[in-house]
């Protein structure tokens, strides 16, 4: 928030007015961002790679290694001071999208099974 004071001659304040410190710019990537978040499945990856039917089968799980959400675990610990930590599996997806493009899935999803 940006606060502007008027004065007069006089030095007497005469208007305070208050406005947002967010530039045109700030705004449109905060709205594309939200946009962005908004696309995600609660995988993480966008839905429309993820909710493809043709990348069915190339996404992997790397039981390797797995990822530590502190926040998720910050949550589970107010409601159990002894609670483990939160672990997720990591994905991997594994489709040469150079070589093998997705289909618009528009024209996908229309099309008579």
């Amino acid at each position: 928030m940006v606060t502007h004071h008027q004065y007069d001659d006089q030095g007497r304040l005469v208007r305070t007015t208050a406005g947002s410190g967010w530039t045109a710019e700030d705004r449109a990537l905060m709205l594309a961002y939200r946009q962005y978040l908004a696309g995600l499945c609660k995988c993480g990856e966008p839905r429309a790679k993820a909710h493809h039917p043709d990348n069915d089968g190339w996404y992997e799980v790397d039981h390797e290694a797995t990822v530590t959400c502190h926040a998720c675990t910050a949550i589970e610990r107010h409601r159990d001071p002894a609670a483990k930590p939160v672990e997720y599996l990591r994905l991997v997806d594994t489709r040469d999208y150079d070589a093998r493009p997705l289909p618009d899935l528009a024209a996908v999803t229309a099309q008579p099974a």
